[in-house]
């Protein structure tokens, strides 16, 4: 018996982690970074702005989230800033990311540093008249504090400046500008700049006595790098992973033939696309010259799976199928993907489950995939198990 995972996102990695948790050792195909090297730090069901009641955290969520080792998922909600001046909750967390709920009525001071993508007198005096910091009294209190090391961390990208930081001399040099202010505050807030591979945040907050914590990433800043690099690790662990890209999934038999770019081919009971949607790549925007305005989709390789949006075949572009994006407006590419089950299984495929972001309809959220994988997982070793 033997499963494939093609994607090693979210969904895709806690599939494998659910196969591994089961007994099973999948094989794990992908190549480049998709849409949770994206993904800001915050953890959610559905959009932060439409979040209703506090979503459960089940078991097998949990213990994907430990093992993962950079995730925080507690009985509570969280709460975080954005770096466009936003208190935001959130159902979990990058662990690097100060939680807010934990500095209720007290003074967070807003590190104050001379980068080029940093405001902090903006930034405090947006996060403090937020009715959050009123309600609870909570204050937000830019510190000036000489945490460049030279002239032209003022201009590096975010995540550059993050993994500076990965180096003992230059978290030591952080330590010690913090260190250096007269007035201690109760938590220290900076931007998305605490580490991609050490923990930093927990680091200097173990050291200052106090919670230190960041901001949330913008799309490929260090949260993601964070989540690939656990990612990398987890995977090590407990799949074999294959790097490259498939072209190819051929059903035979009671099984699937997985072909890659490179040549490799290999037979699987089950299958679990985890490919991701439009913003990973998993599924490309398709454009007919020969019709004016013309536009579909097509998955990023060759399957036997149609995609659908609003419960009708998008994939192709002709004269009676396209896609209208005046009509239907940009949104239409968080909704498009894989026509599947309610539990992730491809219709007319027995053993091919569809999980994450590559789902048609589904919410593009962090936990909503990662839910999504450890199910898809379970479905596809009980169809492995079966046809033995």
């Amino acid at each position: 018996m033997s499963i494939a995972v093609i994607g090693a996102g979210i969904a895709g990695t806690a599939a494998a982690h659910e196969l591994a948790r089961q007994g099973e050792r999948a094989t794990v195909f992908h190549q480049h970074a998709g849409a949770s090297a994206l993904y800001s730090g915050a953890l959610d069901f559905e959009p932060w702005d439409r979040a209703a009641e506090l979503a459960a955290i089940d078991a097998q969520l949990g213990q994907f989230s430990s093992e993962l080792g950079v995730w925080e998922l507690g009985a509570a909600a969280a709460r975080v800033a954005t770096p466009e001046g936003n208190l935001r909750p959130t159902r979990g967390r990058d662990r690097s990311l100060l939680d807010l709920e934990r500095c209720t009525g007290k003074r967070v001071a807003v590190v104050d540093l001379e980068r080029d993508d940093w405001d902090a007198l903006l930034l405090a005096r947006s996060w403090a008249t937020s009715e959050w910091a009123k309600t609870t009294h909570t204050r937000f209190e830019p510190v000036r504090v000489r945490a460049l090391h030279a002239n032209f961390e003022r201009r590096t990208s975010a995540y550059d400046f993050a993994a500076a930081h990965d180096a003992p001399e230059r978290c030591a040099f952080l330590l010690a500008a913090l260190r250096s202010v007269a007035q201690a505050p109760d938590a220290w807030l900076l931007g998305p700049w605490l580490g991609v591979e050490r923990a930093v945040a927990a680091e200097l907050s173990a050291s200052l006595g106090v919670l230190v914590g960041e901001t949330t990433s913008a799309p490929g800043g260090a949260a993601g790098a964070r989540f690939e690099n656990a990612r990398d690790r987890l995977l090590a662990r407990v799949a074999h992973v294959e790097r490259g890209r498939v072209v190819r999934l051929t059903p035979i038999g009671t099984g699937f033939r997985i072909e890659t770019e490179a040549g490799v081919a290999a037979e699987f009971s089950s299958v679990v696309l985890a490919t991701g949607g439009v913003a990973a790549g998993g599924i490309a925007l398709e454009r007919s010259f020969e019709r004016r305005g013309g536009t579909g989709f097509r998955l990023s390789f060759d399957a036997p799976v149609a995609l659908e949006l609003d419960h009708e075949v998008v994939e192709g572009v002709s004269s009676l199928a396209s896609v209208d994006f005046v009509e239907r407006g940009l949104g239409t590419l968080l909704e498009v993907g894989i026509a599947a089950s309610a539990d992730g299984s491809v219709p007319g495929n027995p053993g091919l489950f569809a999980a994450g972001d590559a789902i048609a309809g589904r919410s593009r959220t962090a936990l909503v995939a990662a839910r999504s994988g450890l199910g898809a997982a379970q479905r596809a070793l009980e169809h492995a198990r079966s046809a033995r």
